[in-house]
C-alpha cells in the first residue's frame, strides 16, 4: 500500500516544464481568474465523470489523453499577475501530472479521491486547469477529468468526449476556438429557505452516501407518462418543454420568485458546469397559463426567444442516455452523475425518457441547498402533478426574505458554557471534559488558552481577557465572565492578496534573519529533533505523509534570499520538489551520523529548511528519525500542527489512503505580506519601550567568577549545560501552587528562577526574555511557520514580597503584554537607542516546552501502534548569558518536569554554574511545599 502511495504522489508532483508565450487573457479567462483570486477557497473545478466500456484499449486511451494535452494548448495554461498590474498568460509543456493513472480498492475510495483533487487548493500560476484521473477499480475503467472554469469558453463536455474519441481513433482532435459565454449564471439559492442551517448543523441519512462535506445532491423518480400528458413516442424537445414549464409554475407558485428563470442547457447530462457557453433563458410569470409557459419553453428550445441575459433560477436539460457508443472502436463513455464540490450549480431538473416507457426526472441541487431539499422538492413536484394539496401553505410568504437574514437568537448562559466547553475539548483533545472540569488539570497552557481565546471570540463572538482563563478555569466559571459581541463570523485569514510566490519575511522572521547573519549563517538556527520510533514505522508511507503536510503548508517549501538589500522568501512549487532532496531511507542513510546530521548547515536560497533522515540505531536496532528544520520556517505552536497533522496523514498513507483534513490553513506567506503592509504598530512598540525604558543590563551574581576557563566535555567553545530533573513531590507541588494561585505552569516556574536569581544577586529589578507566540491573529493559528517572537520583562521585587505576590506579578506582566506580543525585540532595542545584536536588553531567558507532540503514537495500517519518544537534542553554542528550557512532559499518563540550563563559559564558571543549580532546585522544592504562597521571598534560600 505504501509503495502504491509513493509511486501514486510521484505521478503526482513529477512534472518537467518550458514555459512559452501565449496570447493574452481573453476578457472571460480574466474574469474566472479575478472570481477565483478574490475568493480561493470556492471550488472552481468542475468534476466529470465515465465509466469505460470493457472494450476499451486502456493504452490507447492514456495515449489518447496525452494526445489531447498535447494538441489543445489551452490544457496546459498558466495565468500570473504580473509587477505591472496586468495578467499574463503563458502554456507549459505537457507534463506527467495532467495525465493521471491510479489504481483505487472502490469505488467509494475513488469518490473520496476525486473530491480531494476537486477541493485541493488551486494556483492559476503553478496549476493546471485541466486535469485526466484514470482510475483502475473493482475490475473496471473509471475515467474523471477535472475542468477549471478557466476553459469554460472552449471546452464543454462533448467537445472534450469528441477530442479524446478521435485521438483513440489516432485522429487529431479539432482545434479548440472560443465560444459566445453567457455574462449570467443561475442562481445557487433560488428559494431561501432551501438553503443548509446557517449554524451548520447536519441532518444525518441513515443510509450514508459516504460524502462527509457539502456537494452537490440528486434526486430522481420515474412517472407514468400520462401524469404529465404524454406519450411514450413522445418528442424530446416536448417533454422537455412540458417538464421545465410545470416546474417553473410549480416554483412560481410555492414560495418562489414570482418570475421564475430557465436556463436551457445545450447538450446532455445533470451533473456539469463545465461549459460557459451562452444557454437560452425562458422567463415564466406566476400568472401565466400552462400552456403559454409550456410554449415559451419550447421556443426556447428551439433558439427562437430573443436569449437575454439574468440570473437563473433552475437550469433544464435533457437526461443523459445510459451509454454513449461514440467511436467505431468500441470507446463508450456511460456518464457517471457523482456529486460536485463545486459551488454556484444552484438548481438542474433534467428529464427524459425511460427504457420502459416512463419519464424519467432527476432534480439536481448545489452545495449550497440543504442535502435534503432535492428529495423534499422532487416529492412536492409529484404530489402537485397528482393534485394534491397545495403545497404553498407550508411555505411562509415571507420566507425568502428571512432565510437569508435569520434573526439574532438569543444567547443564554448554558449556550455560552456549551460553547466554551467544546472549544475545551477540541483543543484539550478531551472529549468527556466537563463544565466543571479544572483547565489545566486536562493539559491546558498558555500556548493553547491563547488559542482558545482567539476563536471564541473570532467564530463564536465570545468575548473573554486571558487572565479570566486563568482566574475561571472551568467552563461554567469562565462563562459567566464572557462578554456576548452583537455578531461574530468565523475567522478566515485574508486570502492570496498576490498571484506571486514570493513575499517579504514578517517581522519575526526579519529579526531572527538579522541574529542568523551576525553568527555568519550557521547552523545555530537549527532545530534537530530527533524521533526514536518503539515499533517499525513504514518509511515510504511516512514520506508520503510528510508530503501531504509540505502540500498544506508551502511556508515548508520556501527558499530565503536577498535581493537588492532585502530579504525575501520564495515557495517551491509543488511541481518543483522532485528536484529537491530532503527525504532520506534509513537503507540510504548507512554511515550517517545523526549529531552530523543535526549540524547541517543549510544553504536557505537553494534548498528547503527541512531534512528527514531516517536512520537504524546501531545498538537498539530501532528506527531513529532525524527531523531537522530551520527555526525560520517553524515554532513550537507550529511543531504540535505538524504532529497532529502528520498523525492523521500518516493514518491514512499507511492504509493505503489520502488523508481528508477538515479545515484548509491559511499561507504563511500571505500573513507576511498582509503584517509587512500593515507596519509596525507603533503603539505596541511603546508600550515595550516604555516597560524597559531604564531597565537594568546584564546580570551579576554575588561573588561571580567571570574569569574565562578552559571548557569541560559538556561545554561548547561558547558555553555549556546541565540538567536536573525535578522529583514527583516537587512536581505535583508546583502544579499545586498553580493552581492555587490561578496560574500556569510557566508562571511559577519564570518566578522559581527569578526569585533564585534575585537571591544569588541581590536583585531588586530584573530583566528576563522569554518567546511569546506572536499569533496576534486567529486566522492563521493553523499555520504552520515562524511567528514566534523574543520579548523581554521587567520583574521588580519589594522587600516584603511574598511566593503569591510574585506569581501574581509575573502572570499579570505576562499575560498583559500578548496582545503587543507581534513586536521583536531587535525593534524595541532600536527605539532604545541600542544596537541590536551588540547590545542586550536581557542576560536571562526562560521558555517551557509545554507538552509537545514529539511522544506520541501513529495508526499503522491494521491500526496497529507505532510508539515514538523524543531523543534531546544535542546542545550547541549559547548565544546567551543563561538560557532555562523547562521541559513539561507526559508519558505514559505520568508527568514530569526538567529543567534544561545553558550558559556561556566565559561569563559564568564552574563554581557559579554549581550555586545556580544548587539554589535553583532549592527554590523549586520551597515553591512546592504547602503553604508557600504566603512565604516572603527571603525566606526562600
Amino acid at each position: 500500500m505504501a509503495a502504491d502511495n509513493t509511486r501514486m504522489l510521484a505521478r503526482r508532483i513529477e512534472e518537467t516544464f518550458d514555459r512559452a508565450d501565449a496570447a493574452p487573457p481573453s476578457q472571460y479567462e480574466e474574469r474566472v481568474w479575478f472570481e477565483q483570486f478574490q475568493d480561493p477557497d470556492q471550488v472552481f473545478r468542475a468534476l466529470l465523470a465515465y465509466r469505460i466500456g470493457e472494450e476499451c484499449d486502456l493504452l490507447r486511451l492514456t495515449s489518447a489523453l496525452k494526445t489531447v494535452c498535447e494538441v489543445w494548448p489551452e490544457l496546459r495554461a498558466r495565468f500570473a499577475f504580473g509587477e505591472d498590474g496586468t495578467l499574463a498568460k503563458s502554456i507549459e509543456a505537457p507534463s506527467a501530472s495532467i495525465v493521471q493513472l491510479l489504481h483505487v480498492p472502490s469505488a467509494g475510495e475513488a469518490l473520496t479521491l476525486l473530491h480531494d483533487l476537486q477541493a485541493r487548493p488551486f494556483d492559476a500560476e503553478t496549476d493546471p486547469p485541466f486535469q485526466a484521473v484514470v482510475l483502475l477499480s473493482e475490475g473496471e475503467i473509471l475515467l474523471a477529468f477535472l475542468v477549471h472554469g478557466l476553459l469554460g469558453e472552449v471546452l464543454s463536455p462533448q467537445i472534450l468526449l469528441e477530442g479524446i474519441t478521435a485521438a483513440y481513433a489516432s485522429e487529431t482532435p479539432k482545434p479548440l476556438s472560443p465560444r459566445v459565454v453567457e455574462s449570467d449564471g443561475v442562481d445557487p439559492l433560488p428559494l431561501g429557505w432551501l438553503q443548509r442551517p446557517a449554524s451548520g448543523s447536519t441532518v444525518v441519512a441513515l443510509r450514508q452516501n459516504g460524502i462527509d462535506r457539502p456537494a452537490s445532491h440528486s434526486h430522481g423518480v420515474d412517472l407514468p407518462a400520462t401524469l404529465l400528458g404524454l406519450s411514450s413516442s413522445t418528442a424530446a424537445s416536448a417533454l422537455l418543454a412540458r417538464a421545465g414549464s410545470r416546474f417553473a409554475l410549480f416554483l412560481a407558485k410555492t414560495g418562489g420568485p414570482e418570475t421564475v428563470t430557465l436556463r436551457l442547457q445545450p447538450g446532455q447530462g445533470a451533473s456539469m458546469a463545465m461549459s460557459a457557453e451562452a444557454a437560452a433563458r425562458v422567463a415564466i410569470s406566476r400568472d401565466q397559463s400552462p400552456e403559454q409557459a409550456e410554449k415559451a419553453v419550447l421556443s426556447g428550445l428551439e433558439q427562437r426567444n430573443d436569449n437575454e441575459g439574468g440570473t437563473a433560477t433552475f437550469t433544464l436539460q435533457a437526461l443523459a442516455t445510459p451509454v454513449q457508443a461514440i467511436s467505431e472502436h468500441g470507446l463508450q463513455f456511460e456518464h457517471l452523475p457523482l456529486p460536485s464540490l463545486q459551488s454556484g450549480l444552484g438548481l438542474t431538473l433534467a428529464a427524459g425518457p425511460t427504457t420502459v416507457g416512463d419519464i424519467r426526472l432527476e432534480l439536481t441541487g448545489g452545495r449550497e441547498t440543504s442535502p435534503h431539499a432535492t428529495a423534499f422538492l422532487l416529492e412536492r413536484f409529484v404530489s402537485h402533478l397528482e393534485g394534491g394539496a397545495d403545497f404553498s401553505g407550508i411555505v411562509p410568504q415571507n420566507a425568502a426574505a428571512t432565510a437569508l437574514s435569520p434573526a439574532a437568537s438569543v444567547q443564554n448562559d448554558d449556550d455560552t458554557v456549551a460553547t466554551i466547553l467544546a472549544e475545551f475539548r477540541e483543543a484539550l483533545v478531551s472529549p468527556d471534559m466537563g463544565p466543571d472540569d479544572d483547565f489545566f488539570d486536562f493539559g491546558g497552557h498558555s500556548l493553547i488558552a491563547t488559542r482558545i481565546i482567539g476563536r471564541l471570540l473570532s467564530n463564536h463572538g465570545i468575548e473573554l481577557r486571558f487572565n479570566d482563563l486563568f482566574s475561571y478555569p472551568t467552563a461554567a466559571s469562565l462563562a459567566k465572565q464572557a462578554t456576548r459581541l452583537e455578531t461574530a463570523a468565523p475567522a478566515q485569514a485574508e486570502a492570496t492578496a498576490s498571484g506571486s510566490l514570493t513575499a517579504p519575511l514578517s517581522l519575526a522572521q526579519m529579526s531572527l534573519w538579522k541574529a542568523y547573519a551576525a553568527f555568519g549563517f550557521g547552523e545555530i538556527f537549527n532545530i534537530p529533533f530527533a524521533l526514536d520510533f518503539l515499533d517499525p514505522v513504514d518509511e515510504n508511507a511516512f514520506e508520503c505523509a510528510f508530503l501531504d503536510i509540505i502540500e498544506r503548508h508551502p511556508g515548508l517549501r520556501t527558499h530565503f534570499y536577498v535581493e537588492n538589500d532585502t530579504v525575501l522568501q520564495k515557495i517551491v512549487p509543488m511541481h518543483d520538489l522532485p528536484g529537491y532532496k530532503w527525504f532520506w531511507t534509513s537503507e540510504e542513510s548507512q554511515g550517517v551520523d545523526r549529531h552530523a546530521e543535526a549540524g547541517w548547515r543549510f544553504d536557505l536560497a537553494h534548498e528547503l529548511p527541512m531534512r528527514l533522515r531516517f536512520l537504524k540505531d546501531a545498538q537498539t536496532g530501532r528506527q531513529v528519525l532525524s527531523f531537522l528544520f530551520h527555526h525560520i520556517v517553524l515554532d513550537e505552536w507550529s511543531v504540535n500542527l505538524m504532529m497532529d497533522e502528520l498523525t492523521e496523514a500518516y493514518r491514512a498513507r499507511a492504509a493505503g489512503k489520502a488523508p481528508v483534513f477538515a479545515t484548509k490553513p491559511a499561507p504563511f506567506h500571505e500573513f507576511a505580506r498582509k503584517q509587512v503592509a500593515s507596519g509596525v504598530n507603533a503603539g505596541h512598540l511603546a508600550y515595550w519601550a516604555d516597560m524597559l525604558r531604564d531597565a537594568p543590563k546584564g546580570l551579576t551574581l554575588n561573588g561571580q567568577d567571570g574569569t574565562p576557563h578552559e571548557a569541560s566535555q559538556d561545554e561548547a567553545p561558547a558555553g555549556g549545560w546541565i540538567e536536573f530533573k525535578l522529583e514527583k513531590h516537587v512536581s505535583d507541588g508546583l502544579y499545586a501552587i498553580a493552581k492555587q494561585n490561578s496560574a500556569s505552569l510557566f508562571n511559577v516556574v519564570y518566578a522559581a528562577i527569578a526569585a533564585s536569581l534575585r537571591h544569588l544577586g541581590g536583585l531588586s529589578d530584573l530583566v528576563v526574555g522569554t518567546s511569546a507566540s506572536g499569533r496576534t491573529d486567529s486566522g492563521y493559528f493553523d499555520t504552520i511557520g515562524y511567528f514566534t517572537t523574543v520579548v523581554a520583562h521587567r520583574v521588580r521585587f519589594g522587600e516584603t514580597m511574598t511566593v503569591g505576590d510574585l506569581i501574581s506579578s509575573v502572570k499579570n506582566t505576562i499575560n498583559g503584554s500578548l496582545e503587543h506580543s507581534e513586536i521583536p525585540i531587535d525593534l524595541v532595542e532600536e527605539a532604545l537607542g541600542m544596537t541590536p545584536g551588540r547590545d542586550h536588553l536581557f542576560e536571562v531567558f526562560i521558555q517551557i516546552h509545554a507538552k509537545n507532540k514529539l511522544n506520541g503514537i501513529l495508526a499503522g495500517p491494521d491500526g496497529k501502534p507505532v510508539e515514538f519518544r523524543q531523543i534531546d537534542p544535542d546542545k550547541h553554542e549559547s548565544m546567551l548569558g543563561l538560557q532555562f528550557e523547562v521541559m513539561e512532559e507526559t508519558i505514559g499518563g505520568e508527568r514530569s518536569i526538567r529543567v534544561l540550563m545553558s550558559y556561556r563559559s566565559d561569563r559564568y564558571g564552574p563554581q557559579d554554574v554549581e550555586r545556580l543549580r544548587n539554589t535553583t532546585s532549592g527554590v523549586f522544592s520551597r515553591f512546592a511545599e504547602a503553604g508557600a504562597s504566603s512565604r516572603v521571598l527571603t525566606t526562600l534560600a
